[in-house]
């Protein structure tokens, strides 16, 4: 009895934390311009339109849908996939702390389950970023098998890898990039499987059933535009732009990656005391498992990373759970204690400037204002795509996202010419274009001066928004 209310009090200080930890961004709808574009994308499916073919993006159409049940609140639903990615966070880091309980103590795996909500929010997961989601999915996954390991036998069902797999597949729905993860645990059980069994055949035959049971959700999405007859939009949203997009210059990537390495490196002595405990321990199961998983992570952001700070947010679980190996060692618990308060200080910190650069609700408001002057059409060129979640969306292009116009990466990745389209849109006379300062190293120049020739030809500015590091404009039709 004493034990399940001892779980029960840790199960709510750690929602409780959440909750503290992301506080400042509740109710903002100017967070992030992803999750932006997902409640806008979630919004547009309830009115019948469809990812690739309406509206434009490259993820899977399952992050759209997860978006689309949040839009049903209506009003509330920036508050809605704002508590969803609450609930998201809290399972993954009760997870996360199950997990920590088999390789050290509980305090010990409780602040390393602390640690990871505090964690996100130094990469720009404070709010509905896809690995808030599929981190849930992937831990649930891991959790499953090292369940399995931890069992007197230490042998992994076939059910229980089947289930994990599956949710692997459910995971490459909000995002691709977890195919690595996935791989790793079907890779891992095949091999043990081999190992006793010694037969070749057999392993065939459990890497193609895993492969299917994988890719089961991802071919369920293919059969739905097949059926509907633009499998080719599918297959080129979702495999060949990814490949077709450009590279950040030299100097860009780099700042980006010591950026990533920056946020990894106070988690990295947790990695090694696993390793060394494991290491003392004749390698258990269990520690070889968890240590190849945060191997696989860090495989998957090194393939597909160097694109944006949130893109390390699927390490942070697997290393934050490392982190609870620390407790062993007096030195090791400082660490711990101290990591956890200065990322919870320096994440706070972070949300304040990122409210203070990208905007709240009062900005957004103002922003509504202007448009409520003179009721019109938007185009929002540079800017936030909370600006189409609103009754100002006309559909000028079926790309809206800002970033697939004004980025030079995306110049050639999006199936559509970036300045034909450009001229399709500015021909149609929107009642407001929408633009922020200019980005050179960045930015799709000759689409910048598209742009700004019909600004100083037919347009006027009705309004700036001024933060640190640069401003918004807002421009309305003569």
């Amino acid at each position: 009895m004493t034990k399940n209310r001892n779980e029960f009090l840790l199960n709510v200080s750690l929602l409780v934390f959440i909750i503290l930890c992301r506080t400042q961004t509740f109710g903002n709808p100017l967070i992030y311009s992803d999750e932006e574009f997902y409640l806008f994308g979630g919004g547009r499916i309830l009115h019948g339109d469809l990812p690739y073919l309406q509206f434009w993006d490259r993820k899977p159409v399952g992050i759209f849908l997860l978006y689309a049940f949040f839009h049903l609140f209506g009003p509330y639903r920036i508050f809605a996939y704002q508590f969803g990615a609450v609930i998201a966070v809290w399972g993954t880091a009760w997870l996360l702390f199950r997990m920590g309980k088999t390789i050290a103590s509980t305090k010990a795996a409780f602040l390393s389950a602390l640690l990871y909500p505090a964690l996100l929010n130094l990469s720009r997961g404070e709010g509905g970023q896809t690995p808030i989601f599929y981190n849930f999915l992937v831990t649930a996954a891991i959790a499953l098998v090292l369940h399995d390991l931890l069992q007197p036998d230490g042998q992994i069902r076939r059910k229980t890898v089947l289930s994990a797999v599956f949710l692997f597949g459910l995971a490459m729905q909000i995002k691709y990039t977890v195919i690595f993860e996935g791989a790793f645990v079907g890779i891992y059980y095949v091999v043990r499987q081999y190992l006793t069994s010694r037969s070749i055949p057999e392993a065939l035959k459990d890497t193609g059933l895993l492969a299917l049971i994988g890719l089961l959700p991802t071919f369920l999405a293919f059969c739905f535009y097949l059926t509907i007859g633009h499998p080719g939009a599918w297959l080129f949203a979702n495999l060949d732009s990814i490949f077709l997009r450009g590279h950040f210059p030299d100097g860009e990537a780099h700042y980006l990656e010591i950026r990533m390495l920056k946020a990894a490196l106070p988690l990295l002595p947790g990695l090694i005391a696993t390793i060394l405990i494991a290491r003392t321990k004749s390698w258990p199961a269990n520690y070889v498992f968890l240590i190849l998983w945060a191997g696989a992570t860090c495989l998957g952001i090194i393939a597909f990373g160097r694109w944006y700070p949130h893109y390390i947010l699927p390490l942070y679980g697997p290393l934050a759970l490392a982190c609870a190996s620390l407790w062993t060692w007096k030195a090791g618990r400082v660490w711990l204690i101290g990591l956890l308060c200065t990322v919870s200080i320096v994440g706070q910190l972070s949300l304040h400037r990122h409210r203070i650069n990208d905007g709240d609700q009062r900005s957004f408001q103002a922003m509504l204002d202007v448009f409520q002057q003179e009721p019109g059409c938007v185009f929002v060129y540079q800017g936030p795509p909370a600006l189409y979640d609103t009754p100002y969306w006309c559909s000028l292009t079926n790309h809206p996202f800002p970033s697939h116009f004004n980025t030079a990466v995306e110049a050639h990745a999006t199936g559509m010419n970036v300045l034909q389209e450009l001229d399709k849109v500015l021909a149609r006379k929107p009642e407001y274009i929408v633009t922020e300062d200019a980005s050179p190293l960045r930015e799709n120049i000759a689409a910048r001066r598209e742009v700004f020739k019909a600004i100083k030809a037919d347009y006027t500015p009705v309004y700036r928004f001024t933060s640190v590091n640069d401003s918004l404009y807002i421009y309305r039709h003569k």
